[in-house]
């Protein structure tokens, strides 16, 4: 897959062949879900910002906005990375099951590397590198398959 996209991409010779390389990017799944998995980042961002300059922080409203951005991730996701046109109380319940798991697991990271003395920044991006990869795991084996 690697060699294929490296000979596309070393052999532009004019807009057109950028173009064809872009669909065929877009036509990968693992490409789909993380250019939506960064789309669903810069949402969830610049949503967040929004969110919390106009309210008072608190445990209830970080949930809130939680449920949200989740919400919007997992419709994306299944439409833009997975293609799914159906939904099904299955995928949904599955959907759940994967984002309260992954988020756990998250928290947990996070903590531990705290407490091993890393930086919160540290620990957050360890924490997003190992997410994307379950993420994906999770939603192509189990949620969405």
């Amino acid at each position: 897959m690697l060699k294929k996209f490296l000979k596309k991409f070393t052999n532009i010779r004019n807009p057109n062949d950028f173009f064809n390389i872009l669909i065929y990017m877009f036509s990968i799944e693992k490409i789909r879900f993380l250019i939506i998995g960064g789309y669903n980042t810069l949402v969830s961002y610049i949503f967040g910002i929004f969110y919390f300059k106009f309210l008072e922080i608190n445990f209830l409203k970080i949930i809130i906005f939680n449920i949200i951005v989740t919400i919007h991730s997992f419709i994306s996701h299944k439409f833009l990375s997975f293609k799914k046109s159906q939904f099904s109380l299955k995928e949904i319940r599955r959907g759940f099951i994967v984002y309260s798991g992954v988020y756990l697991f998250s928290a947990g990271i996070i903590l531990s590397l705290i407490n091993f003395g890393y930086s919160q920044l540290f620990a957050y991006h360890i924490n997003i590198l190992l997410s994307i990869f379950i993420f994906y795991f999770l939603h192509s084996l189990y949620t969405f398959k």
